[in-house]
Formats: structure tokens, C-alpha cells, sequence
């Protein structure tokens, strides 16, 4: 196959490589076709591993709030709290093939998202956050890709499960725009409401040359109600004496969204685009009762439905892209801030994560990011696209309310050497990058992608992540086998290594069996080492007559976990234990996906997904990674007889899910562990769409349509640690223009 080069066909703006997935041809201004060749990039996005959702799919499933609500239905992705503990539970994210949400990594625009890292790891590795899925309105998304296993591990730390690559709409060559109105009216009053009004508008201001693209959003969930859940009783043995609490689960926080973002994309020459992406977002939580602990009292329930949180995120990005006579390139220039305006936290002397007072607190943190990368065909025994690219990130972190606190609780002053009580709020790590890889066809159908991906970390140090990902085709059968293996690897975050991040929970967060009259503290440990998994997938896929079928197979060897530490390392004055982050040994998780897709007429359409998880277990503890279903079926049933009207039936069923069952400290020892199962349940989702004419779009349908309901246990050690909501009807209004 000749290699050339497409010049005319370049958009005003190319958001990203993420954004072109297949092989694509335009006519020249001379009318000739031309061929965009495939970098290992795009025939990545081809892999077993890879799910893609288009602007008609989110048409046809609006999100309520975020995007997680959509890319949950996706093979081997499940919504969960950082880890197994099962806090935090109602704030789920995004966790793919069982990985846990760190390491689920978000892209927008094929750049990525770490506001999350604004938000203080707790104890037992959880985040008041609902991840980085809340930044762009639903409405003006182009579509989403879901990368899993070893089609991932190219984008660095923090993508071991895999990435969520967010593409926004670009800017159009003819003036267009929108308003769009979405509601969503739960049956149950309990349960929190959603409002959103949203706008875009695009077009050229030079033609041919400058062209702009601006959106706007306000977007609110109301909280539930503060009694959602009922009331559990918990005994704990205090002192060799028994002691009874009342505690109520919290339902889910309601958010208050405010956005606004613009493009401007200037064609320098046919061959060369330079775009300038910039963006405010404003995420203002709305208090549903919950905190860490479910330690519910006067003062915490004075807080229901008022922000006890405000996440702003600035985001200003230039990207220059071109194609010249040897290939094309991308070089990209990122500047992001977050600020994360929050209520005190008890962190010393109290509960951890329990408000204290009204008196906020800030926690900014600061990404620059530097990305440059060339695609170069040629050929040598077949044909090759090499990709050689590097990237420099600096994250400065400066939380003023979870890295100063002191050492006294109950009138006592405590004191560790070589530990001050003067400490810095400010910490910050770099991590420079560089990588290769090679798309090379064979002939006869093979195709093989190595690749070698070198990081250095300035906390974390060095580390070599290879790859190797084939494709094999049968011929003209349609049967294709796909497969892969890679290492992926996470750093430690900017708290879990700074010996300057301490905790002290008054001896609940101590080892089992620590005696009741000593305290345990939790320092951060500079010396950690980087999380590591090698990741296996291998599968095939079979396409013929608009029928798809495929099928695969993934492990994932877990290791260097990063962990709080259970063996003291320092003894205080006053008697009591330091405790460091420190590097579990091994775990391991293990499954099956699967997608089915047949044309059962041409204006009917059935497509069903599925996720086994055969492991999911940290090999110290014996307790999973994270809480998720042992099976997971997604079905969906698309009719559309004419361009006018469309209907769908969606139906998924979450199996079994499995609380911890090793006890880890001493509240949990206390207390015991539940185990409380979530047993297996469906929910079925109708909609249907009618397009009035080309400028009026309606949409109409019941989520939950059965009322299957879940509620939330206050004992965290639960695996029912979160709120399924009920019944709900919405409606969704797009008038174009």
C-alpha cells in the first residue's frame, strides 16, 4: 500500500489524535482521494479492549448528571468507590475491569484530567470526589472512547484500567448553534431532581482560515432527602464495654454545575492548524449528610443541602498540528488550576472526614504539561508508521487544610522526632516521558504494535513500560484475533508522598489488635514505589453482514499497591505508633467481556455487552480491589423506522457484589464486618425521540421503569454502600439553529 498524505482535509480543528479513530478519505482540491495512513494509535482504538460512544448514541441515552451514567453500560466498567472500603460509596466513579478509579484515567480532548487530585486520600484510599467525569456538559460531547487493558497503558501513570477519552464538538466550517433543556423528575420526592439548560454555537469568523466554537451549561442535582436510608444500629466494645450508636446512611450529594468554555481555530496553511482550547468549570457540592465515618450529629445535619465544597477548574490549552512531506505532528502546551474551596475536616484529634465547622479551607493544585509527537511512514519489509513521542508534567499541589494540622487531641500535646509541627502545605512532583511505537503490517492480515514507554518521576523515580498488541485477520471470513500484553504503571499522588500529609484517628485507624490506649498516625512516605500491572488480553472478533460478535479475555498482575502501612515505624512521647504509606505486594484481577451485535431488521437493532470478573483480589488482605457485580449484562434494543422518530429499550443486570471480608483495623474490629452482599438485580430504562424538523429535537423516556430501588447501609464494611434510585421520567429538548 502507498503511503501519502492528506493535506485539504484538515478540519479548523483537530482536537486531538483520539479524535480521528479510522482510516478516513477527502478529496483534494484537485478532487483526488487520498489516504490517511494508521498510526499505532488509531489501530489501538480498534483493540478488544475499546468501546465508542457517538453524538447519536448520547442522543438516544441522555446522562443525568455526568457521563459516568452512560459509560457504566460499557463492557468492564462499573461505578465504585476508590477501594473496597465501601466509604464514600454514593460518590462513585468510574472503575474499569475492577482497577479502582485511580487508575481510570480521563481525557478530554485526548488531554488529561486531574482535578481529582485536589481532593485529600484518605486512610483507607478514598476521595470526597466523583472523579474527573463532571468537566464537559453532556450535550456538547461528539462522542467518547473507552480504552481497557493493554490499549491503554500508552497514556502513563494513572491508566492500569484503562482511559475515558472525552472528544467536545468542533468548530464547524458554517455557522450553527443550539440550546438544549434536560429534566429529570424522580417518582420517590426523596430522591434529588436534575435541571440543566445549556448552549452552542460555532462557525467561521475568517473563512477557511478562523473559526470559533463556544458552549455554556448550568446544570443542578438536588440532594436526597436527609432520610433516605433507613436507620442501623451498630454495637462496638469500647474500653471492655459495649456501646450502642444509631447511624443513618447518607444518600447522594446533590451538584450545582457551572460551565463555559471556547475554540478558536486558526488554519495557518492547508497543512497547519493551531488551536487554542479554554475552559472554567464550577462544581459546587451540595450536602447530602454523608462524611467518612457516618457519624451524623447537630451540627453535621445543619448542613444538609447547603455547598460544603466548591471545585473550579481553569483549563487553557495551545495545540499546533501539521502535516509535512516526512509525516505529521502535534505539539501541545496545557496549563490547568483547580481549586478546591472545601468545609474543615477533622484530621487530628476527631473523626477523619467529619465537618468540624463552617469555616472553608482551600486546596489548589497547578498542572503544566508539555506534549510533542511525530507519526513517520515508511517502509522495511512491510508498512510502518513509527510514533515517537515525549511529554513533561509538573503538578504542584498547596492544600492548607490537610497538611499543617498538629499533634494534640483530649488536651494532650504529642511529639515525634525529626517530626516538626511546623509543616509545609506546599508540595509538587514532575514527571518527564518519551515513547515509541511502531504500527507495522506484515501482509496477510498481520499487524503488529510494539511499543516502549520510558517515565521518570522526581519522587517516584524511573520506569520502563513495554507493550506488544497484534492483529491477526482469517482471510475473508470476518473473523479477526486480537490480542496484547503491557505494563502499566500509576505513581504515588502528591499526599500518599509527602511525609508532610498526616493522619490521626484516635486509635480507630491502628492495626487490629493495637491495644485500645495507643494512637496511630499516618504519615506520607517519599520512598514509595510506583503501582506496576501487566496487563494480558486476548480475544477475537468476528464482523460480517452488519452481525458483530467478540469475545475476550484479560488479567492483570497488580503490583507495589500502595497501601496505608500497618507496622510502626516511629514511637511518640507519649507512647503512640507512626504508621507509613507503604507497597503491598501483589494482586490480581481476572474476567471475561463480551459484545453481541445483530440486525434483526434493517430498522431494528439489537446490541448487548458483558462483564465477568473472575478475580479481583489484593493478595495481602484477601480483600478485592473493589467492589463490583461478578457479572454485569447490558442490553439494548434499537428501533427507528423512518429519519423522523426512534424508540429504546434498555435493559442491564448487575450479579452479586461481595463486601470485604478480612479485617484491617481496629474501628473495623470493633464494629466487625457486616457482610452485607448486594444481591443481583436489573433495571429497564424506555425512551423514545421524535426530530419535529431540522431545527426541533424532543426526547422523552423512564429510567428504572420497574422502581427496582437500592438503599445505602451506614456500616461502610457493607458492599451495599451506595443508593440505586428509582423510578425517574425525563425529558430532553435540543432547538437548533
Amino acid at each position: 500500500m502507498k503511503t501519502r498524505f492528506t493535506l485539504a482535509i484538515l478540519p479548523l480543528a483537530l482536537a486531538s489524535a483520539f479524535a480521528q479513530a479510522d482510516d478516513t478519505a477527502a478529496p483534494q482540491d484537485g478532487g483526488e482521494l487520498q489516504t490517511v495512513y494508521v498510526t499505532a494509535e488509531r489501530q489501538l482504538q480498534q483493540s478488544l479492549g475499546v468501546s465508542k460512544i457517538n453524538a447519536k448514541e448520547l442522543e438516544r441515552h441522555p446522562a443525568v448528571n455526568d457521563i459516568s451514567d452512560i459509560v457504566r453500560a460499557m463492557p468492564g466498567v462499573n461505578l465504585t468507590g476508590n477501594t473496597a472500603s465501601g466509604e464514600r460509596g454514593n460518590k462513585r466513579q468510574i472503575d474499569i475491569r475492577g482497577m479502582g478509579p485511580e487508575n481510570t484515567l480521563i481525557l478530554i480532548d485526548g488531554r488529561p484530567v486531574t482535578s481529582r487530585n485536589a481532593e485529600r486520600y484518605s486512610w483507607r484510599g478514598e476521595r470526597n470526589t466523583r472523579g474527573d467525569s463532571n468537566w464537559v456538559p453532556v450535550e456538547d460531547i461528539e462522542s467518547i472512547s473507552v480504552l481497557r487493558g493493554p490499549a491503554a497503558a500508552r497514556y502513563g501513570s494513572g491508566a492500569a484500567g484503562g482511559v475515558v477519552n472525552i472528544i467536545t464538538k468542533k468548530v464547524s466550517t458554517e455557522w450553527h448553534g443550539a440550546l438544549d433543556f434536560y429534566t429529570n423528575q424522580p417518582q420517590d420526592s426523596k430522591e434529588g431532581k436534575t435541571n440543566r439548560i445549556g448552549f452552542n454555537v460555532s462557525g467561521p469568523i475568517i473563512q477557511d482560515k478562523l473559526g470559533i466554537r463556544i458552549y455554556g451549561s448550568l446544570n443542578k442535582t438536588d440532594a436526597d432527602a436527609a432520610d433516605i436510608n433507613p436507620t442501623t444500629v451498630t454495637t462496638t466494645r469500647r474500653g471492655g464495654r459495649t456501646v450502642t450508636s444509631t447511624s443513618m446512611g447518607a444518600g447522594r450529594d446533590g451538584v450545582k454545575n457551572r460551565d463555559i468554555a471556547a475554540r478558536l481555530a486558526w488554519r495557518i496553511t492547508p497543512e497547519q492548524t493551531l488551536t487554542l482550547d479554554s475552559s472554567y468549570s464550577r462544581q459546587g457540592n451540595i450536602y447530602a449528610g454523608d462524611n467518612q465515618n457516618n457519624n451524623p450529629n447537630a451540627f453535621t445535619q445543619s448542613l444538609y443541602g447547603s455547598e460544603t465544597a466548591r471545585l473550579t477548574r481553569i483549563s487553557n490549552a495551545l495545540t499546533h498540528e501539521g502535516y509535512w512531506s516526512w509525516g505529521d505532528s502535534k505539539v501541545v502546551a496545557q496549563l490547568d488550576r483547580t481549586e478546591n474551596h472545601h468545609l474543615t475536616e477533622g484530621l487530628m484529634g476527631g473523626p477523619e472526614g467529619q465537618y468540624q465547622n463552617r469555616n472553608f479551607t482551600d486546596s489548589t493544585l497547578q498542572t503544566k504539561r508539555l506534549f510533542g509527537e511525530v507519526n513517520i511512514p515508511f517502509k522495511l519489509g512491510g508498512d510502518h508508521v513509527l510514533t515517537i513521542g515525549t511529554e513533561y508534567n509538573h503538578d504542584r499541589l498547596n492544600d492548607k487544610g490537610s497538611m499543617v494540622q498538629g499533634f494534640s487531641d483530649q488536651g494532650k500535646t504529642d511529639r515525634f522526632a525529626g517530626v516538626g509541627t511546623g509543616r509545609s502545605s506546599k508540595t509538587s512532583q514532575s514527571n518527564f516521558a518519551f515513547y515509541l511505537e511502531d504500527h507495522y503490517r506484515l501482509g496477510n492480515g498481520t499487524q503488529l504494535i510494539p511499543a516502549l514507554r520510558f517515565d521518570h518521576n522526581s519522587v517516584s523515580g524511573s520506569n520502563w513500560s513495554p507493550a506488544l498488541n497484534f492483529v491477526q485477520t482469517l482471510g475473508d471470513s470476518g473473523w479477526t484475533i486480537k490480542g496484547g500484553v503491557a505494563r502499566a504503571y500509576k505513581s504515588p499522588n502528591l499526599y500518599q508522598s509527602n511525609p508532610n500529609y498526616i493522619l490521626y484517628t484516635r486509635g480507630q485507624g491502628c492495626a487490629a489488635g493495637t491495644p485500645a490506649s495507643i494512637r496511630c498516625y499516618l504519615m506520607g512516605n517519599s520512598s514509595l514505589k510506583p503501582e506496576t500491572s501487566v496487563n494480558k488480553e486476548l480475544g477475537f472478533e468476528f464482523a460480517q453482514g452488519g452481525f458483530q460478535a467478540s469475545m475476550a479475555y484479560f488479567h492483570n498482575d497488580y503490583r507495589n499497591k500502595i497501601v496505608a502501612g500497618d507496622k510502626a515505624i516511629a514511637l511518640s512521647q507519649l507512647g503512640n505508633y507512626m504508621y507509613q504509606w507503604t507497597n503491598a505486594r501483589k494482586a490480581v484481577v481476572e474476567g471475561v467481556e463480551g459484545n453481541l451485535t445483530v440486525p434483526l431488521h434493517q430498522t431494528l437493532k439489537w446490541t448487548t455487552n458483558f462483564t465477568y470478573m473472575h478475580k479481583s483480589i489484593n493478595k495481602d488482605t484477601g480483600n478485592p480491589l473493589s467492589v463490583t457485580p461478578k457479572f454485569t449484562i447490558n442490553s439494548s434494543l434499537n428501533w427507528q423506522p423512518n429519519e423522523k422518530f426512534d424508540a429504546a429499550l434498555n435493559v442491564t443486570y448487575y450479579g452479586k457484589q461481595k463486601p470485604r471480608t478480612v479485617i484491617l483495623n481496629n474501628a473495623e474490629r470493633n464494629t466487625g464486618l457486616s457482610g452485607e452482599t448486594v444481591k443481583p438485580y436489573g433495571l429497564v430504562g424506555i425512551s423514545a425521540g421524535y426530530r419535529f424538523n431540522n431545527h426541533v429535537n424532543l426526547r422523552l423516556g423512564v429510567n428504572n421503569l420497574f422502581n427496582k430501588k437500592l438503599y445505602r447501609s451506614s456500616n461502610n464494611s457493607s458492599a451495599q454502600s451506595y443508593n440505586e434510585p428509582g423510578r425517574a421520567f425525563y425529558g430532553s429538548l435540543k432547538v437548533s439553529f
